[in-house]
């Protein structure tokens, strides 16, 4: 057991101790505050505040964690033999350059995404605003560098301190924006959708849509076989993410009262796990979140509590607010759309912790490191360097002893049109992932 003195108490660094020492290192500890207590301790122990105590592992405390509000930080970024850190320590005798406490709050809180003004045309928060990315260590989830860095020095100062890391996970999670492709629409939309398609000279997909029409091809988005076939040899129960929303702008599912719709889902909840799907409509019109939330609910007959942002929108800390108020206990948005990473800077799931009420909340927020979508359409990578990508990802993934979330769509699994090719991509992800 590792004894940490700390002369100022707060929520803050309760947090954020029970997150990396416990929860990622797997090291029992307890946080005091009494001097004499921490003088005649024999056992391994650390202090973390501006100034050292005799004996143990001396961390200088940068006083980030020691604060209520939320104050805008021109952050500097040092590199200390490569690895990238911040809240530099100024002080000779603390055991680390840096204050890895602080850093890793800042990181994991989403810190400065509150004071952020700037967002993109959905109103999300710039992946070019962050630290990771302009400071180049998106990739790297260095949360996770930072407390091996401080596990080093325990074990150097303290080498029978026991630690216990959890084992790497993987997640395959797959988001249902359209359940099928052609199937199960009204008539007015497969009308419009036929005029749309000969408007732009696409009659390849007017046969297509004929032919699964009249039940002579399958509907290319009807991939739930064949991802129960991928999965299955691993072991592995795919979460699902349904969009139940009412059609309109950028929701456009097939209608949530069809009976083939919840059919599927009952299906999809026996073998897996189902979670709602937030329309983007919903982050403006707040009643609609609920409307979508009690009706999935009544569809599978039990609560939902997981829960995946459509177009990974969220905004800190309304999104996490209103999904708390609603029930939903774990969350799979933490990811940017336009670039594949860590947001967080870290690669397991961890608590919610809303930096305006200043509190831990029962909220898990599981990071996502890549999407289908992203590798494609924002970054435009072929399926081999895709691929690199996702090696590269997963190998960090696992030396972190983290959890590997993916995020598919249903439709990029069709074999057809410009997912053409990405099947084998899926399936080599699925393979590196479960090894």
């Amino acid at each position: 057991m590792l004894l940490i003195f700390s002369d100022t108490s707060s929520a803050r660094l309760t947090y954020i101790l029970q997150l990396t020492l416990e929860e990622m290192l797997g090291v029992t500890y307890e946080l005091i505050s009494d001097h004499d207590r921490y003088v005649s301790h024999l056992g391994p122990k650390m202090v973390y505040a501006h100034d050292p105590l005799p004996g143990g592992l001396f961390i200088e405390a940068s006083g980030l964690l020691f604060e209520h509000t939320i104050v805008p930080r021109d952050m500097k970024v040092k590199r200390t033999e490569g690895l990238p850190v911040i809240f530099a320590s100024q002080h000779p005798a603390s055991a680390l350059s840096f204050d890895p406490f602080a850093a890793a709050f800042y990181m994991v809180t989403r810190y400065e995404e509150y004071h952020s003004r700037h967002t993109d045309h959905y109103g999300r928060f710039l992946v070019t605003e962050s630290i990771a990315f302009t400071e180049k260590f998106l990739d790297r989830p260095v949360v996770h560098e930072w407390m091996q860095q401080l596990a080093l020095q325990l074990k150097k100062t303290f080498p029978g301190l026991l630690m216990k890391p959890p084992n790497y996970r993987y997640a395959p999670t797959i988001d249902i924006d359209h359940a099928y492709a052609y199937l199960y629409r009204p008539l007015i939309r497969t009308l419009g959708g036929i005029g749309r398609s000969m408007t732009r000279g696409e009659f390849r997909d007017i046969i297509q849509r004929i032919h699964v029409l009249t039940g002579h091809s399958p509907d290319p988005y009807d991939n739930y076989a064949y991802l129960r076939g991928v999965h299955k040899p691993f072991g592995r129960q795919v979460l699902y993410f349904i969009l139940f929303a009412d059609y309109g702008g950028s929701d456009n599912n097939i209608p949530v009262t069809r009976e083939a719709l919840h059919r599927l889902l009952r299906e999809l909840d026996r073998e897996g796990i189902v979670g709602i799907h937030p329309s983007f409509s919903s982050n403006s019109h707040p009643d609609r979140l609920e409307s979508e939330y009690t009706g999935l609910c009544g569809v599978l007959d039990r609560d939902v509590t997981l829960s995946r942002q459509h177009f990974l929108k969220i905004s800190l800390p309304v999104t996490y607010q209103r999904l708390i108020r609603l029930g939903i206990k774990e969350d799979f948005s933490m990811g940017y759309a336009s670039h594949t990473g860590f947001r967080a800077g870290i690669a397991m799931p961890f608590h919610f912790f809303d930096l305006l009420k200043n509190e831990v909340t029962p909220l898990i927020i599981h990071p996502v490191a890549l999407m289908d979508v992203t590798l494609k359409d924002y970054l435009r990578l072929s399926t081999e360097d895709s691929l690199e990508k996702i090696y590269a990802l997963i190998t960090a993934i696992k030396s972190a002893n983290g959890e590997f979330v993916s995020l598919w769509h249903n439709e990029s699994l069709g074999e057809s049109g410009r997912w053409k090719g990405w099947r084998k991509v899926y399936e080599a992800m699925v393979r590196m992932a479960s090894s």
